[in-house]
């Protein structure tokens, strides 16, 4: 079962990533403009950030097995969508139904009622083992298709195969929750309107973000906009604080054992987005004629990323041994340390193809760490009840910075593109891992703030 959802998890970051490297001649084709490539690169994550709270607490209702079919489905349905796209309008709905990502989730929900505390810490192992696999895999098979001449559509229709392939794995290996057969009798009923405000929100605080060096850092238009989302996201938890059937438990999410684990996905959405577009934006950039990046087709930057397999495989290994011994709270600090401190090597190194491999590496220790420990952290404290809907918060937030870091992306590309050749600058590569090496400070307040008593060698214990 763990490794049918590690399956899963591989194939998600699969289909995510591998569509990056095929956005220019998508662009080509639709006559797409850079803010539109943007776009369709964000509403992947948005669809997920906005809506899995309300999906993963139908899982915890309904049960959990029956909504990762339809998530599945829907995803499939997004990729036909995406691969017969005529217009921008027709690839942004199909993209968003890409991100239907209540998988993990689900999965979390399914684990609390079908595996002991020990096999949920193996099986979160090798869940983010797969997920770190899956970013090498979905970077180099979309290189393949851009050295080999496939299209854009032909990658869609692959991602739809994929997913079916990973639909037929959970049908025969995948369990189903007691969630079903709990609330069986009572009422059962979703109030959405505090996940509707959480979307907005994050739809306004991405446009924003993503428009700032268009628009000016300071004009209205952009902290209007960036108020208007973090005054939406603020009414969102409101509304779910004073709710008689919340999506997510307010009060449990806030907690001293809890919402350090949650801030931990702040750090690794945002690292991941700019790390994945930064080591492959510098890799491809032509060399030979502008005097800097390494000149490397599609393909070949993709290899770049093998070093983060083996280090997450290694990692996800050494992590859950570690968690027996010490405090979570110790491994998410150095983990957190590490990860910064990679960010500022990369801020001054990142001219050698050496020096990067080392770097992706190092990464991937450091990333496979924060993953397996405050997703161990959030499996063993979820409320039998609200397992699912408690970890739709994690991946919520880490959709929501992954957001973020794309439109974060994006704007340093606005701000650092030289006019004339219509390429990323030295300097803007230099700011963005520096922005990067800053978005650890979440990571480094989660280790330092989570509760000494959550040990989980304890838990198992128990």
């Amino acid at each position: 079962m763990a490794v049918t959802f590690s399956l899963l998890q591989m194939l998600n970051e699969i289909g995510t990533l591998m569509a990056i490297p095929l956005y220019g001649s998508m662009s080509a084709e639709l006559g797409l403009t850079p803010n539109q490539v943007s776009w369709a690169l964000l509403a992947t994550t948005l669809c997920g950030a906005s809506t899995i709270a309300v999906l993963a607490k139908a899982g915890d209702i309904f049960g959990h097995r029956r909504l990762m079919i339809w998530c599945v489905l829907g995803i499939t349905v997004g990729y036909v969508v995406s691969a017969l796209a005529p217009s921008f309008t027709v690839l942004l709905i199909g993209r968003f139904l890409t991100g239907v990502m209540a998988g993990q989730a689900l999965c979390v929900g399914i684990m609390r009622d079908r595996l002991s505390a020990v096999d949920r810490k193996k099986a979160v192992a090798v869940i983010a083992a797969g997920q770190a696999a899956g970013v090498f895999l979905g970077f180099g098979l979309g290189g393949l298709f851009v050295v080999l001449g496939l299209t854009w559509r032909i990658t869609f229709v692959v991602g739809a195969l994929l997913t079916l392939i990973s639909l037929v794995a959970f049908l025969r290996w995948g369990d189903d929750s007691d969630a079903g057969r709990r609330h069986s009798g009572s009422a059962r009923s979703l109030d959405v309107v505090g996940v509707v405000l959480m979307g907005l929100g994050l739809t306004a605080l991405c446009v924003g973000i993503s428009q700032s060096m268009v628009w000016g850092p300071t004009s209205f238009a952009t902290v209007a906009t960036v108020g208007l989302g973090v005054a939406l996201l603020v009414g969102s938890l409101a509304w779910e604080a004073r709710s008689s059937r919340p999506l997510v438990d307010i009060s449990e999410m806030f907690s001293a054992r809890l919402l350090p684990a949650y801030a931990v996905f702040l750090t690794m959405g945002i690292t991941g987005m700019l790390m994945f577009n930064l080591v492959m934006g510098w890799a491809m950039l032509p060399a030979a004629a502008i005097g800097y990046g390494f000149g490397l087709n599609p393909l070949l930057a993709g290899f770049l990323f093998i070093p983060m397999t083996v280090a997450g495989a290694v990692a996800a290994r050494l992590v859950s041994r570690l968690l027996v011994r010490v405090p979570a709270r110790n491994v998410v600090l150095g983990s957190a340390l590490l990860l910064g401190a990679d960010f500022v090597f990369l801020r001054f190194w990142h001219d050698s193809l050496i020096t990067v491999l080392v770097a992706v590496f190092v990464y991937g220790l450091a990333y496979t760490s924060l993953l397996t420990t405050a997703v161990s952290v959030i499996a063993v404290e979820a409320h039998e009840d609200r397992a699912a809907g408690t970890a739709s918060v994690y991946v919520a937030l880490a959709l929501a910075a992954s957001s973020i870091g794309a439109a974060i992306y994006s704007a340093l590309m606005g701000w650092g593109t030289d006019p004339v050749t219509m390429l990323p600058t030295p300097e803007t590569f230099d700011v963005g891992f520096l922005v990067a090496a800053a978005a650890s400070v979440f990571a480094i307040g989660s280790g330092l703030t989570l509760s000494k008593q959550v040990r989980l060698s304890r838990i198992q214990a128990h």
